[in-house]
């Protein structure tokens, strides 16, 4: 009987060994299966989501709102934890202004204005620090120019040019950063238009005694004159058109025109400052003795030619009722 009973509990044994991978097995076996079955439905419920998503923006379109919060909410939710946090990094860079090259693009500009016209924006840019220094130099371009002395001819050349080329600077400053404030925009024409003037009216008190200044003496004040009276003139025009609507103003916004015939203005000033004592003998002085007075000229016509232009496209506002 012992030796029976034995023999009994060893096939038990046996069988129990046997029975034990085989639960194993179909343990994991099924797991597996319903690991894919999760699977499938977390895929079927993401395209339900999103096609859910795809009807309601539609919908919204028709109705004038375009709604994607709650699109974009439901995509994040089920996709995997890497794919949530490059959502996240990539939303972060698009509220903060920043590409993917981490460059500032186009619309940053856009929202730096529109944060100047909320009255947030930031009175002391670059750019209108460089103009204030513009304006500053002015009384040291009369003291120089009022001096004798070939180093004083040169301080105020300097000087000139380099407020020229701040003018320059500053606006591509303004424009690549997007730094432009309501304060610079008023006072970056009212800094040329005192410089120019101020210089306009010291080579017409001294000109240079050689060159086309000695020939022609009335050439400079003329052509200083026609300068002095269009922009005059021009700022009246601007202001009523200011105050008459967007359509009104638009017609008297600035042009090709206009900037070619700053250039030449400025560069004639710039070559009459230099020739302030006289040439010496010196080739490029003579040179500059001769074109400086003849762009001047130039550009007191080009003022003029201007002018009329844009009073001819602001007749019909005023003509009509």
């Amino acid at each position: 009987e012992r030796e029976r009973e034995r023999e009994q509990g060893g096939r038990f044994r046996v069988r129990c060994f046997a029975f034990v991978p085989r639960g194993v097995c179909f343990f994991l076996v099924v797991r597996a299966r319903m690991a894919v079955r999760a699977g499938l439905v977390g895929k079927t419920k993401a395209r339900g989501l999103a096609a859910g998503g795809v009807t309601s923006k539609s919908l919204a379109t028709k109705g004038g709102k375009v709604s994607r919060q709650g699109t974009s909410t439901a995509m994040r939710a089920s996709a995997p934890a890497g794919v949530q946090t490059r959502s996240k990094a990539r939303l972060s860079r698009e509220a903060a202004g920043v590409g993917m090259g981490g460059r500032r693009p186009a619309g940053a500009k856009v929202r730096a204005s529109s944060q100047a016209d909320s009255g947030t924006e930031k009175i002391l840019t670059v750019p209108t620090i460089l103009t204030l220094a513009r304006v500053a130099a002015i009384p040291f371009v009369v003291l120089a120019y009022t001096r004798e002395g070939p180093t004083n001819v040169a301080i105020c050349t300097t000087l000139y040019v380099l407020a020229c080329f701040t003018d320059w600077l500053d606006g591509y400053i303004a424009r690549r950063t997007g730094t432009g404030t309501k304060f610079g925009a008023f006072l970056d024409p009212v800094g040329d238009k005192l410089m120019v003037t101020v210089i306009l009216i010291l080579v017409t008190y001294s000109a240079p005694p050689e060159g086309l200044c000695a020939q022609f003496p009335a050439l400079v004040p003329f052509s200083a004159g026609v300068i002095i009276c269009r922009e005059v003139a021009m700022s009246a025009l601007r202001e009523w058109a200011a105050s008459s609507g967007p359509e009104v103003r638009s017609a008297v916004a600035v042009n090709n025109l206009g900037k070619w015939k700053t250039a030449l203005q400025m560069s004639s000033l710039g070559f009459l400052l230099a020739c302030k004592e006289g040439c010496g003998g010196n080739a490029v002085l003579t040179a500059l003795s001769y074109a400086g007075p003849v762009f001047l000229l130039v550009s007191a016509l080009m003022a003029t030619y201007s002018f009329l232009v844009y009073f001819k496209g602001i007749w019909k506002f005023m003509v009509n009722p």
